[in-house]
């Protein structure tokens, strides 16, 4: 792999409300952030009852939405009660007092009420924690509802879909060898869509579209005439699982058409630069991930330690379902939500084995968009000793990780991107959302999809890093100490180190990824 400088510029720091090609997106103009505490939690403001203290959701784990001022509630709640408690039993165990005479009966009401002030505390906090059950409990049945009327309509529609199968596919060729949709009526409907980002930045489209892609097996299976769980049985048995089946199936029919057709990519190093200290907060983070240039490694170094590496990965780069040079494609973005070998993945980890990084030493991902897919599927391989995960905007629902890790998964719930993989499955990471235009908010009209952004996960991690709840703060100072206790050590080094990734062969000497 080749070194050099390439015109790359460290972002600034703090990073401002904006990103080099959008307008900056207030804080203000979203929602507060709703928060699902991994599973196991000790920080869970909830207690374990006898059905597990709070609704399962897809078998795999606790899920519980609250807000981060619900959260934070909850957790003062807790310690008001647990400190009335104990100035109770302080209270009644109190000596007298050397000739100061206080009549036992005022003892004994101080303490009275000062239990009642604790009960009361008590009772306030068991049916706030009742409340964010209940509320987590009917979002996962409204969702449970979704995902089967999706596929009820999936199976009702199926001889529309036949029909538009057989009489569509060949009119679709017709027009292409005809010239239509041309450029211009491409770019059309790209300018309509533009003007009016209502339609897509819309919870509720954002709903259909996460339904709609958990029942493209059904849909399949109503079509070709078998049972609605046929092809998702005949996934599984291939190791494809939920929306996994669906990208596979995706793959696999445009690929004799041309699209979706993966191929060796070649990783170089095209910057290694001198760092001064790690990342702080969920801004700070999210200001490192590259674009252009798709990977930034941080090797971060303290006398008689092993080195520790934060790997940040960028975004998708062209949506378009040809593959061409760029790895950061539609390509990669399907194949990794199907869980296949992506370009952008086998990139990553090329640009890892570059800078050094063995399978014992610690790492953290950070990743936004097509980046955080990648980095989730990294940190749920196994062959890299992740410690810690922060991702935003990515379609990761589907991937099962390793319990442990610290971090957090941030969406903005009228971003349709992150719906692509389906309803969120996995609960041992914590779950951080926000809606970016709260209703009757102004909805930036100068770029596609406004709610995926960065700007908008700009103004959502601001939002993070000023939430009030341990359950956030936790996660954020978790992964702020991995690396300053390393930099407040004499003789630490930060090494940052830029890659770009091209498919296909090199232009110089050295061997391409298969």
């Amino acid at each position: 792999m080749s070194e050099g400088v390439r015109g790359f510029v460290v972002p600034p720091d703090p990073w401002a409300l904006h990103d080099p090609d959008g307008d900056p997106v207030d804080p203000a103009l979203g929602g507060p952030l709703r928060v699902s505490p991994p599973s196991g939690s000790t920080i869970a403001p909830w207690p374990a009852g006898p059905d597990g203290g709070a609704p399962a959701v897809g078998g795999h784990g606790i899920v519980v939405v609250a807000t981060d001022a619900l959260l934070a509630h909850a957790e003062r709640l807790d310690a008001l009660a647990t400190a009335l408690a104990t100035d109770a039993r302080g209270v009644a165990a109190l000596p007298p007092l050397p000739g100061v005479p206080v009549p036992g009966q005022h003892i004994a009401s101080v303490v009275l009420a000062v239990r009642s002030a604790a009960g009361t505390a008590e009772r306030a906090r068991v049916a706030l924690r009742s409340a964010i059950r209940s509320y987590a409990a009917a979002e996962a049945r409204e969702r449970a509802r979704m995902l089967q009327l999706a596929a009820g309509i999936a199976v009702a529609l199926s001889p529309l879909i036949r029909a538009l199968v057989l009489i569509g596919f060949p009119a679709f060729v017709v027009g292409r060898l005809a010239g239509f949709p041309a450029a211009d009526d491409v770019m059309a409907l790209r300018r309509w869509l533009i003007a009016h980002p209502g339609l897509i930045t819309n919870p509720a489209f954002v709903e259909a579209v996460r339904s709609a892609a958990m029942s493209i097996d059904e849909t399949v299976s109503a079509t070709v005439f078998l049972p609605p769980d046929a092809v998702a049985e005949e996934g599984a048995r291939h190791g494809f699982e939920g929306v996994e089946v669906g990208a596979a199936l995706l793959v696999g029919a445009a690929a004799p058409f041309g699209a979706f057709r993966d191929g060796p990519v070649t990783v170089d190093r095209v910057a290694t630069l001198p760092g001064d200290r790690g990342p702080r907060g969920a801004v700070e983070r999210l200001a490192r991930v590259p674009e252009g240039d798709q990977v930034r490694i941080e090797r971060y170094q303290a006398p008689g330690e092993p080195p520790r590496y934060i790997v940040y990965v960028g975004p998708t780069e062209t949506f378009s379902p040809a593959p061409g040079d760029e790895p950061w494609d539609l390509t990669s973005n399907v194949a990794g939500v199907a869980g296949l070998s992506a370009g952008s993945i086998r990139a990553t980890e090329a640009a890892m084995r570059d800078a050094g990084i063995a399978a014992s030493d610690e790492v953290q991902f950070v990743g936004f968009s097509q980046g955080g897919l990648v980095a989730a599927r990294l940190a749920a391989d196994g062959a890299w000793n992740a410690t810690g995960l922060e991702t935003y905007g990515a379609p990761t629902g589907n991937i099962e990780l390793p319990s442990g890790l610290a971090g957090m998964a941030v969406r903005n719930t009228d971003d349709l991107v992150p719906a692509l993989a389906g309803p969120q499955l996995d609960s041992r990471l914590l779950q951080v959302e926000r809606q970016a235009f709260a209703p009757g908010s102004p909805i930036p009209d100068e770029l596609p999809a406004p709610a995926h952004q960065r700007s908008a996960y700009v103004a959502t991690a601001t939002v993070v890093d000023a939430a009030r709840s341990d359950v956030v703060r936790t996660q954020i100072a978790a992964m702020d100490a991995f690396t300053e206790d390393y930099l407040q050590r004499d003789g630490s080094r930060v090494t940052v180190m830029v890659y770009h990734a091209s498919r296909g062969a090199p232009a110089t000497s050295g061997a391409a990824i298969p």
